[in-house]
């Protein structure tokens, strides 16, 4: 059985070179696609010489920005019938694949994806108050299939392609875009494929890790401002999207903004109850930040969010 495994990159060179190098250590048959996603910081030249020394590498270039475009184009030129998707700050373990692989012959029946835990990784000092947890992506300690409505994060996730055909990949308005943070690509695939399916198999081990750098705006309250803030405006769009004209977009605005006015009390109180608002912040106050920019976006105010630049 090949997978093809997918590697979207837009200027992260060295962190690249790195999570290809993590892939070339893996057992068996597999592909490994790399798409540069308009980079200008010379992955293009570090791409050759890796391609150049390893046949199963293919490195592909797509000008028009976006997680969600790349990755779609990298499903697209994968020939592998299950296809691994690992983002270019990543590293995987050697076993990576042989435990995907021996998830996926286990569990062939209607089987849509297998998918596992995401551990940091860190090239700089943590703050004091700062905990692992905050940055790590689980399903818990028990191998399960996934109940309706989750899903995996995008950097530990393998796909049935024939399946990613049918659903049209990744949703292109949703995602990071160049230098502009967005959230969601993979959620609104998972939703497509719950909704279409009937019951689909998720299958969750936490004996399939991936580690994902951490890097220092990342452990700030000002990330988690962004990232709560572009998943709101992802999940305003995705409730338009299903609403029934005004009426259904009129109801939406009245949940959203009875769940803020619950939230935003129950959340300063639980202040009380941290010694460093650091902590506070990041355990709790993700949730509402999202809501209230879920509920700006459904009352017409849009906001563009940008990243640190990618190195």
């Amino acid at each position: 059985m090949l997978i093809s495994v997918v590697i979207c990159s837009y200027n992260r060179r060295d962190h690249l070179v790195a999570a290809v190098g993590s892939v070339l250590e893996q057992k068996g048959e597999y592909e490994l696609v790399v798409v540069d996603n308009r980079s200008s910081d010379g992955t293009a030249e570090a791409m050759a010489e890796i391609v150049r020394d390893h046949p199963q590498v293919r490195y592909v270039y797509e000008e028009r920005p976006g997680l969600a475009v790349a990755r779609n184009t990298g499903w697209g030129a994968a020939t592998g019938s299950f296809v691994a998707f690992l983002d270019d700050d990543a590293r995987v373990g050697p076993e990576w694949l042989e435990t995907a692989r021996a998830l996926i012959e286990l569990h062939q029946d209607d089987l849509a994806c297998v998918g596992g835990p995401i551990h940091p990784f860190y090239t700089s000092e943590k703050p004091d108050w700062w905990q692992d947890a905050y940055e790590i992506r689980t399903r818990g300690d028990i191998e399960r299939p996934l109940t309706p409505g989750e899903s995996f994060s995008g950097s530990n996730m393998v796909w049935r392609r024939d399946l990613l055909a049918t659903y049209g990949g990744f949703d292109t308005s949703a995602g990071m875009k160049g230098e502009q943070l967005g959230m969601g690509e993979e959620t609104a695939l998972f939703r497509r494929v719950w909704e279409g399916e009937g019951s689909p198999v998720f299958w969750y081990s936490p004996e399939l890790k991936v580690y994902h750098w951490v890097p220092p705006e990342k452990m700030t309250m000002t990330y988690i401002l962004k990232r709560a803030t572009a998943n709101g405006q992802f999940e305003a769009r995705f409730a338009l999207s299903q609403a029934d004209g005004l009426g259904g977009r009129l109801r939406l605005v009245g949940r959203a903004a009875r769940t803020v006015a619950v939230e935003i009390p129950r959340t300063l109180l639980k202040r009380r109850h941290y010694r460093r608002t650091q902590n506070w912040y990041f355990e709790h106050c993700f949730i509402p930040i999202q809501h209230v920019s879920t509920l700006l976006r459904l009352l017409g105010v849009r906001i563009s969010v940008t990243q640190r630049e990618a190195s």
